[in-house]
């Protein structure tokens, strides 16, 4: 496993264990935003996931990030509330620490309810509670009201730790696989990435010029250089539209990573 790994969103399904009540659910590690806790059983939320906009900007130590998701409720009639999560892993090494978090609703700052948690290592999946059987997590969570026939906007903000490893590089992920428990497909998804101390040149993509010997690289980028639309050395961006994640195994991830060892071309 890497070094301090940053793991920034994932949705897993698991049965809520007090505080909450009642249905199976599921907490989200990150990546994604606010997913689906609580209310409604089933693998999918009666929400669907309009639109989200997610800002990064890859630091030399650190990375700030800036996710805006439209949502919009099929629930007829009445409201839909769900419980959303967002994680600060504290035990294991391969996961970063999330300095600062502010969540807004609708443009307006809520505060965050931090609850204890904890991740299964072997299945992945996430839970409320605690246990020494997996890795401890400190959930952001936050209780949102969906109206019928009304967008609502959620933002997360925050910055958290880069991933490092002894082979030099350095390394944030922001994983989106899980964000198939909103209902249907997500209809768009732009991500804007700012190098903050970094240029293009410096990312480990693997269609890109390779500046060390492919062998000795220890993982490249994601996605390629190819989907992304360079705007600047220091700036990308990319647009998915109607994925399911769950489905389309090519649009789990984004991966920023630098060369393992720095050399002259």
């Amino acid at each position: 496993m890497y070094i301090r790994q940053v793991l920034l969103l994932g949705v897993i399904f698991g049965s809520v264990i007090t505080p909450l009540a009642a249905n199976d659910a599921s907490i989200n590690l990150g990546a994604h935003g606010p997913e689906p806790v609580g209310e409604f059983k089933g693998e999918e939320s009666v929400v669907r996931m309009v639109s989200e906009r997610i800002d990064i900007t890859f630091g030399r130590t650190e990375t700030h990030v800036h996710c805006r998701f439209v949502f919009r409720s099929s629930k007829a009639g009445a409201d839909a509330v769900q419980m959303l999560g967002f994680p600060d892993f504290i035990t294991e090494a391969d996961t970063g620490t999330i300095h600062s978090m502010v969540s807004r609703v609708d443009g307006r700052e809520v505060p965050s309810k931090r609850l204890r948690g904890w991740q299964d290592l072997e299945s992945s999946k996430c839970h409320l509670g605690s246990s020494a059987e997996g890795a401890a997590a400190d959930f952001y969570t936050i209780t949102v009201t969906f109206p019928p026939d009304r967008d609502v906007i959620v933002e997360r903000e925050y910055k958290a730790s880069n991933g490092k490893s002894v082979s030099g590089d350095t390394y944030f992920s922001y994983t989106t696989r899980t964000g198939g428990s909103w209902k249907g497909s997500i209809g768009k998804a732009e991500f804007h990435i700012t190098l903050d101390g970094w240029k293009l040149e410096d990312l480990a993509l693997e269609d890109g010029e390779q500046k060390i010997d492919p062998r000795v690289q220890r993982k490249y980028g994601s996605p390629n250089l190819s989907e992304w639309k360079v705007e600047a050395p220091d700036k990308l961006s990319l647009e998915w539209k109607n994925f399911e994640p769950a489905v389309h195994q090519t649009r789990q991830n984004i991966h920023l990573q630098t060369w393992s060892m720095q050399s002259e071309k």
